[in-house]
């Protein structure tokens, strides 16, 4: 398959006055579901996923629309979107992203999940008999390297790790704030995302439901809101 036609093609769709660019176009082993497009001196190099290499063509073709949109600031139709996302939500490629993030991510070293006011394990072990009946698998607990605003909490399914921002592991912060914030992530054990409407759903109805189980829910909320860390 020409994927240089293919990319002159939208680029003609999108920039039909412009001249198009010299574009090369390679497949590259990133650790995931990565692409990339890079203008440089009227060169336009794109960087596909290996695990593309054999997308049809339509595939092919909506990618290249939505990176070269990107990158020029253009608007599309959501169609090409929703192409995409059917594609990369099969079965097959999402088990084919698993596994390359599985073999090429550099592997996440947890640390202790001992704090100095708080144990992880502790805190996991009493949220999942008061909540799950205690038959929860139990993850590998992890304190986060650095004290994050930004991601409070994620559940690492390749590695099948919950981190917990060091922020947390303060005096300051209530019981029932990281009470809630490690109930969050032992939801994605539980609650599997899915497929629905050609978008991947983290959060399905059923988690935030369960979500709002969490006895302080609301208290937690909005001292999460209020930014208080």
């Amino acid at each position: 398959m020409d994927l240089e036609y293919i990319f002159r093609t939208a680029h003609r769709e999108l920039r039909p006055r412009t001249p198009i660019p010299e574009i090369t176009v390679e497949f590259f082993p990133f650790a995931g579901l990565n692409h990339t497009a890079r203008l440089n001196n009227s060169r336009l190099a794109i960087r596909l996923s290996d695990i593309f290499t054999d997308a049809p063509a339509d595939v092919y073709y909506s990618l290249a629309l939505i990176l070269l949109a990107k990158l020029y600031r253009k608007k599309i139709d959501n169609s090409y979107h929703r192409t995409y996302r059917t594609f990369i939500l099969t079965g097959e490629i999402r088990e084919r992203t698993r596994i390359a993030r599985n073999e090429r991510c550099r592997l996440v070293r947890p640390g202790a999940s001992r704090g100095k006011y708080i144990d992880l394990e502790e805190l996991f072990n009493r949220l999942n008999a008061e909540y799950f009946d205690s038959l929860l698998d139990k993850p590998r607990l992890s304190w986060s390297a650095k004290k994050t605003r930004y991601v409070l909490g994620r559940y690492d399914l390749t590695h099948h790790t919950i981190f917990i921002s060091r922020l947390f592991d303060s005096p300051r912060v209530p019981p029932h704030v990281v009470e809630y914030v490690m109930f969050h992530e032992m939801l994605h054990l539980k609650h599997q995302s899915r497929v629905n409407d050609s978008r991947l759903m983290i959060h399905t109805p059923e988690f935030k439901v369960e979500e709002r189980s969490f006895h302080q829910y609301d208290e937690a909320k909005q001292w999460l809101k209020n930014d208080r860390l």
